[in-house]
């Protein structure tokens, strides 16, 4: 298709169309590689890669956190909830900022570079911090790294796949992601079977070298020959919320509905940690050792399913897989309510792992497919702003209504909020739309 004659987004009825900067002088770029259906770009294959080993790295973290904070310096159930809570809303933030200019144009990856080694360095010096407050400090310099990128990662796997591959592409990157995340907490979980509890700290400082070896990944790996999707008279922040399609102003509604009852994995696994693995007559390092055995449960689920919910994602392309996963949620807040057991909070991670692996991809593809290339990640700035601010209010309202009130009630309340926001997409549901927005086609 010739660039200067493409058609414009906005012509189509169905598009969310977040901008309309002329599309100037197209035709005197090179054309990109062509994107034939059913293939899986190589820059999908590296961004990919280089998920697998950050994932890897962080997770060796991630998994052990929550008992380093509570155990180890003594926080309560708030306070870790709090500094995932603090994590979650400064990367939004980051996200928020890096969905405009800083993830467009031909020095996004180098910015991606620096957001990948931000993260592996400030989680390695966790390893040195004495109190909570160094925790949180660390953990927020982490996630601000991570948010930086995510946007750019995102619109480059977007910009390099057609959009009825979107699913696909962005399925195999969350399965690569969530691979990472099995071998991380494996390494974590073998590394305290070898050495102790006492472990922790050595665990965290060898998460940097998966680390290191993401930010080669992707800097050595990914080459972004489709950087030049996004234009660069693209918005340098985002679009304000008025000038956003009522539909994806739904969306983001939604989102944040949900995203008010919803909680980081750290605190479910505190939950089983804390209350139902202690009630089976478990010693402190057995209970470590067996909750770290349901993270990696949850993680070999959610590593399993990404991939078939990307197909599911483009055969299914609106947002009635987004729904299924916030009804999912409640069920695992059902499970955790503490009624059952062992073998609820096993259930939990069980039914955990499906949710997160069809919201995740769910949400990239229906973006993917929506938006035009130069807005793909404005659009995915706006949805972890929201989700953020939402993640961040939530989180502390579950932990201090754990810590101060009851457990049951913390997860009750956040049960019928995930209900809420699945109640919220039902007009996005029943609508129709066409699958084949966003980033074009090739034609031979």
């Amino acid at each position: 298709m010739n660039a200067g004659k493409r058609k414009r987004v906005g012509d189509h009825p169905s598009t969310l169309e977040l901008s309309t900067a002329p599309d100037l002088d197209r035709a005197a770029e090179p054309a990109p590689p062509a994107r034939t259906e059913g293939e899986i770009p190589a820059d999908v294959w590296s961004v990919s890669i280089t998920s697998l080993f950050s994932d890897w790295s962080y997770e060796m973290v991630l998994g052990i956190l929550p008992f380093f904070l509570s155990f180890t310096l003594g926080a309560s159930p708030f306070l870790v909830g709090f500094v995932s809570g603090a994590a979650d809303f400064f990367q939004s933030g980051a996200q928020n900022l890096a969905g405009g200019r800083w993830a467009s144009g031909p020095q996004r990856k180098l910015r991606g570079t620096l957001g990948y080694l931000t993260t592996t360095v400030s989680n390695g010096l966790i390893a040195l911090a004495a109190i909570w407050p160094e925790v949180l400090v660390l953990r927020v310099s982490a996630w601000i790294g991570r948010g930086s990128r995510q946007p750019i990662k995102k619109a480059i796997v977007a910009n390099a796949t057609s959009s009825q591959n979107q699913g696909l592409a962005f399925g195999l990157e969350q399965a690569m992601d969530s691979l990472g995340a099995v071998l991380g907490t494996a390494s974590a979980i073998g590394i305290i079977l070898y050495g102790g509890i006492k472990e922790f700290r050595e665990d965290f400082a060898i998460s940097i070298v998966p680390g290191l070896i993401a930010v080669a990944c992707f800097y050595l790996l990914v080459k972004d020959r489709h950087a030049s999707a996004a234009s660069p008279n693209a918005p340098r922040h985002r679009s304000p919320w008025g000038a956003l399609p009522a539909r994806f102003r739904l969306f983001l509604l939604a989102e944040a509905v949900f995203g008010l009852g919803y909680f980081s994995i750290l605190l479910a696994l505190l939950r089983v940690g804390l209350d139902l693995l202690p009630s089976a007559g478990g010693s402190f390092s057995e209970v470590v050792i067996t909750a770290l055995l349901l993270y990696l449960l949850y993680n070999l689920i959610f590593a399993g399913l990404s991939y078939p919910a990307g197909r599911w994602a483009d055969r299914i392309p609106g947002v009635g897989l987004i729904a299924l996963s916030f009804l999912l949620f409640a069920v695992v807040d059902v499970l955790l309510l503490g009624y059952g057991g062992l073998v609820a909070g096993v259930l939990a991670f069980l039914v955990a792992g499906v949710q997160v692996a069809l919201q995740g991809v769910s949400e990239s593809a229906w973006i993917g497919r929506q938006m035009p290339p130069d807005s793909v990640a404005s659009a995915f700035g706006w949805l972890g702003s929201v989700q953020g601010f939402a993640i961040l209010a939530g989180t502390l309202m579950i932990g201090a209504l754990w810590t101060y009130v009851s457990a049951p009630l913390a997860f009750g309340v956040s049960a019928t909020l995930s209900v809420a926001g699945a109640l919220l997409l039902l007009p996005l549901v029943a609508s129709t739309h066409s699958p084949s927005q966003g980033v074009p086609a090739p034609t031979p």
